[in-house]
């Protein structure tokens, strides 16, 4: 995570798996004003470096579907990091948010996810999010889904209740709590 400065104060480093993942998001935008399925062969790809390639095709096609459904609930376009940056968008943050806490017992995570998303029916997102989730398991993709209180820390949700510091040998980390 890095804090530069400006109106979206956080950044968000994905793994080099989610990113494929998120690609196919990002290629969505291009994908409108160009059809052309060649788009997303790179993030097809690069998404059967983690799984097989029939697993890849069938998270690309997943993907595609609640992406079009997100778009059209949402009503305004998704802000985005470019095709292949590991430097994620809190947009992109809550998205993956919200795909992943559709396969856990996360009902408080997949809300304030998809609150900050601006999604009003989270059950039809979250069926079509939980088959991209059953997908996306059968491959080695990194998806680990924030506590609620590590995912409003980073939406800057709520009052900050206490930032402690902790420094171990080689590294110091920022700790969050919001109510």
């Amino acid at each position: 995570m890095s804090l530069p400065s400006g109106p979206n104060p956080v950044a968000v480093l994905l793994h080099p798996s989610t990113v494929a993942v998120v690609d196919v998001f990002r290629s969505l935008n291009r994908l409108e004003d160009h059809y052309d399925l060649a788009l997303l062969d790179g993030p097809e790809q690069a998404l059967a470096t983690y799984t097989q390639p029939d697993t890849a095709k069938g998270i690309v096609s997943d993907a595609l579907l609640l992406a079009f459904a997100l778009t059209r609930q949402r009503g305004r376009p998704f802000i985005h990091r470019p095709v292949g940056s590991r430097h994620g968008s809190l947009d992109e943050y809550s998205l993956l948010t919200l795909i992943g806490a559709s396969r856990d017992a996360s009902p408080e995570v997949a809300l304030e996810a998809a609150r900050y998303l601006d999604i009003v029916s989270l059950d039809f997102m979250s069926a079509l999010a939980g088959d991209l989730v059953r997908q996306i398991e059968l491959g080695a993709v990194a998806f680990e889904v924030p506590s609620l209180p590590e995912l409003r820390a980073m939406l800057g949700v709520g009052t900050a209740e206490e930032v402690l510091v902790e420094t171990a040998l080689r590294r110091a980390e920022l700790n969050f709590r919001h109510q």
